[in-house]
């Protein structure tokens, strides 16, 4: 079997933490991309494009699908709705990855959208596919008996049967060898789709480490966060019903959306209630730390990197089983899960926090430090220990 590896997925994913764990283990061969940006970048780069790169992996480690990207530059310039424009510039992405590991005698990593026909492949390759979504087919289960019990949501359910049946996501894990994935919700997905839970291995995504002093939020009004889209699959409206148990006392919570369900929308018109669109990284580095709470009550996650930045700004998160945070060595000063679509639970958690918030019970800077308990590279070493398990 191939020792070397080539990776593939489109932009800057997960900020090439697959590739870069391949590359501290000596595994890489190169990394498939729709473009990877030259460091320094040129003035004349733009900004989205600029980001398309990590000092980690060297732009001569890597190869590009000039089809899938022209393709996503023309959607973006035609204005064409990118979730019909992704499919087809993930298959083309993928293909050109296969073809790179068969001319290159390589293995072949692929995250779950860009899995090519095994018959592209050579035959003593091995391919693992890195899934980052929970299974659709469980995915629609659950948000099809919420929505009976939560009409507020239609519109955003609507939008979730456009991937139920896609072959090339639907289908995946039936092409690998080894699957990895970063929670054990998406591993649940997997197995309710018929997948065998020993071929699956979980390596949560990690924390960046929080740097220097975090500073104590002021006394008084207990603050939460919710950011994210504003749509049935993050609890959002469950979140604003439980947040009517809330009325009276000193609490405030700001919802950061860049869109958001109409039907959630007029939920949120309430007292104590904010609704900001799309936020800078500064000001939403500036909101993560005025804020005491982080709450995103998912119904279904494949992790929630949002959570690790809220937890490493020093915020107390409030999340639900399905998702990332039962997998990642936290306690409860940092966390509080609760039951999906329990909306007295979380009501009754949320008025918790708020009292915990007035007796000086949440402690930014220990909250901050356990981010220190999982990090990148313990995810990185994860990774590579997976593949190095094919080898035995």
């Amino acid at each position: 079997m191939p020792r070397r590896w080539v990776t593939v997925f489109n932009r800057n994913r997960d900020d090439y933490q697959v590739p870069l764990a391949l590359v501290e283990a000596g595994l890489l061969d190169c990394h498939v991309a729709d473009f990877y940006a030259p460091r320094p970048a040129p003035w004349w780069l733009p900004r989205r494009l600029a980001r398309m790169a990590h000092p980690g992996l060297a732009r001569e480690r890597t190869r590009w699908s000039v089809s899938s990207f022209l393709m996503q530059m023309a959607g973006i310039a035609l204005r064409l709705p990118m979730d019909r424009v992704f499919p087809l510039s993930d298959f083309l992405l993928g293909l050109t990855a296969a073809r790179v590991a068969r001319a290159r005698g390589a293995n072949l990593l692929c995250y779950g959208s860009y899995v090519p026909p095994r018959a592209l492949m050579r035959r003593e390759a091995k391919l693992v596919v890195f899934e980052f979504h929970p299974h659709p087919a469980l995915t629609y289960a659950l948000l099809e008996r919420d929505a009976r019990a939560f009409p507020q949501v239609r519109a955003s359910f609507a939008a979730e049967r456009r991937d139920r049946d896609r072959a090339g996501v639907t289908g995946a894990w039936r092409k690998a060898d080894r699957i990895i994935c970063a929670s054990s919700m998406t591993r649940r997905s997997l197995v309710h789709a018929g997948c065998e839970e020993s071929r699956i291995a979980v390596v949560p995504y990690g924390f960046t480490a929080p740097g220097g002093p975090m500073a104590e939020r002021p006394a008084g009004t207990c603050q939460f966060l919710f950011v994210g889209q504003g749509i049935q699959r993050k609890g959002l409206h469950h979140l604003l019903l439980a947040w009517n148990a809330l009325a009276g006392l000193d609490a405030e919570l700001t919802l950061v959306c860049y869109r958001i369900d109409p039907g959630i929308a007029a939920m949120a018109a309430q007292a104590g209630v904010r609704v900001l669109a799309h936020q800078s990284p500064a000001d939403l580095a500036r909101l993560y730390g005025e804020s005491d709470v982080f709450v995103m009550p998912s119904i279904v996650e494949g992790f929630g990197l949002v959570y690790l930045e809220a937890l490493a700004a020093g915020c107390h998160v409030v999340g639900t089983q399905n998702t990332g945070l039962p997998d990642l060595p936290l306690d409860e000063r940092a966390v509080s899960i609760v039951a999906v679509g329990a909306v007295d639970e979380l009501a009754a958690r949320l008025v918790e926090l708020v009292a915990r918030k007035q007796a000086g019970g949440l402690r930014p800077a220990e909250i901050a430090a356990q981010a220190n308990n999982w990090q990148w590279a313990d995810f990185r070493a994860g990774v590579a220990a997976e593949l190095a398990r094919l080898e035995d």
